[in-house]
């Protein structure tokens, strides 16, 4: 039995906002098809907008990193 271990890519949209998150994120994802996807995004704002988006096609974790960024892990 051969085990992959996934590999972990990070999109860091802190320095955009909305919609540039949502196109940034959107081609990231479908550049990163195979590997495990960590987003992160500043603003309360901007992370909800964000959140609200990607559930509707994956399974999110969101963590409070500090400095009002946020961190979206997509499963």
């Amino acid at each position: 039995m051969v085990t992959r271990k996934m590999e972990k890519e990070v999109l860091d949209i802190t320095n955009y906002s909305c919609p540039m998150t949502f196109l940034k994120t959107k081609e990231f994802i479908r550049k990163n098809l195979n590997a495990e996807k960590i987003i992160l995004i500043r603003g309360k704002k901007d992370s909800r907008l964000l959140s609200n988006n990607l559930k509707k096609n994956f399974s999110i974790e969101i963590f409070e990193k500090g400095d009002d960024v946020f961190e979206i892990r997509l499963k």
